[in-house]
């Protein structure tokens, strides 16, 4: 069975600016999300983290809003950290994997955005964030296939074809049940983000994906 960082290796290795450059497409709205989210809670994190970062988008966008003071990026993969080393500036770009090894410091925020779906064992990734991080909230979200958009795509897709590289299928109800065997969730949202015509076609080039349907949760 091919594993969510097979997938990810093949991406990085066959097509790394296309991916980069979807990344940072969807990168606005899901900035949104986490403003919405933690700015009632924290008006100015001091230091935030994203793990499972890939080539930087949602760091880069946040950071163009002036989010927070001071910004790591983690990824597993040394063509994603490699990649984000060149691209971004005033970053700390750490490789790492969280299940293996502590981050140093402590962070106001972690953001993990669209790596659960990929992870054959979410609990394991989650147990560790707890024991090796120090953190005060965790802004974590992952594609939901309950909600309209979603079963709507899902007729017209074959999901055996898999090119987003997910091996686990999240609703509302099981993703919110894996988050609460390690975390408090104190609030949760949910939102589609519709392409533009320039995205459809861009996608249509890449890998004919179509529409993001998210839930985001910050929890602690």
């Amino acid at each position: 069975m091919r594993t969510g960082r097979d997938q990810y290796s093949a991406i990085y290795s066959a097509q790394l600016e296309a991916e980069a450059n979807w990344l940072a497409i969807g990168a606005v709205e899901k900035a949104n999300s986490i403003e919405r989210l933690v700015l009632p809670r924290i008006s100015h994190p001091k230091r935030i983290v994203e793990l499972g970062a890939g080539t930087g988008g949602i760091i880069a966008e946040l950071q163009r809003r002036n989010f927070a003071d001071a910004y790591v990026a983690v990824d597993y993969s040394t063509d994603a950290t490699e990649y984000m080393k060149r691209n971004l500036t005033n970053v700390e770009v750490l490789r790492a994997d969280i299940v293996e090894e502590p981050i140093c410091g402590a962070f106001d925020v972690v953001v993990v955005s669209h790596v659960l779906e990929h992870l054959e064992s979410p609990d394991n990734f989650l147990a560790a964030l707890v024991r090796n991080l120090d953190f005060r909230f965790a802004v974590i979200e992952c594609p939901l296939e309950d909600l309209a958009a979603s079963r709507l795509k899902n007729l017209f897709r074959n999901r055996d074809e898999n090119r987003a590289g997910h091996v686990q299928f999240f609703n509302r109800r099981s993703l919110s049940a894996v988050l609460r065997r390690h975390l408090k969730i104190v609030d949760s949202r949910h939102y589609c983000s519709w392409a533009s015509s320039e995205t459809v076609r861009f996608l249509a080039n890449k890998d004919a994906l179509r529409c993001t349907n998210s839930g985001s949760n910050i929890s602690h």
